[in-house]
């Protein structure tokens, strides 16, 4: 089986994403729906069940913070054709996340690649070419509180990512 670690969103800000793709963006045949906008953590990839047992025992005995996430720019991303939303600055939560969660997928087995941490939402698929610049920017506030585990599930109405298992992140600690 396929998984991955990440968010997911809200469905007001599934809805708001979808909404501004639809009125920004020209049309797109390969759209991703919006019940499957989520921001991808760890790409997994197949796991067996001892190394998902160790990578969730891991997850557990740990404390994450919670954040906010801007998103404010459109990406495309030519050779696997992917069309993304993202943000300027990724909150230090988030990296540190991504962090301790690529060095527990490595301490389980998972031979994991090496590539810098883009946090993004995939709006389109084998998009043919990048688009013309959206019609007015992007500018939403995601609030991440919860991390969980994705199965990549595909079937006859394309591809689905049932959540698995999930952990709540701690409030941020604020300086006063």
């Amino acid at each position: 089986m396929r998984y991955f670690l990440g968010f997911d969103l809200d469905a007001k800000s599934k809805i708001a994403l979808d909404d501004w793709r639809d009125k920004a963006l020209p049309k797109f045949e390969r759209a991703v729906p919006a019940k499957n906008f989520h921001i991808t953590s760890v790409f997994l990839g197949q796991v067996k069940e001892q190394q998902l047992d160790h990578l969730c025992g891991a997850i557990q005995d740990s404390e994450f913070h919670n954040f906010n996430l801007q998103i404010n720019t459109l990406g495309y991303w030519s050779k696997p054709k992917i069309l993304w939303l993202g943000g300027t600055r990724i909150p230090q939560q988030m990296l540190q996340i991504n962090k301790h969660l690529t060095e527990f997928s490595q301490q389980a087995g998972l031979n994991l690649p090496i590539r810098e941490y883009i946090p993004h939402v995939t709006l389109v698929r084998n998009a043919k070419s990048n688009p013309p610049a959206p019609l007015f920017a992007p500018d939403f506030e995601l609030k991440i509180g919860q991390l969980h585990l994705f199965e990549s599930v595909s079937g006859k109405n394309g591809v689905q990512y049932p959540i698995r298992q999930s952990w709540f992140l701690s409030p941020s600690i604020r300086p006063r």
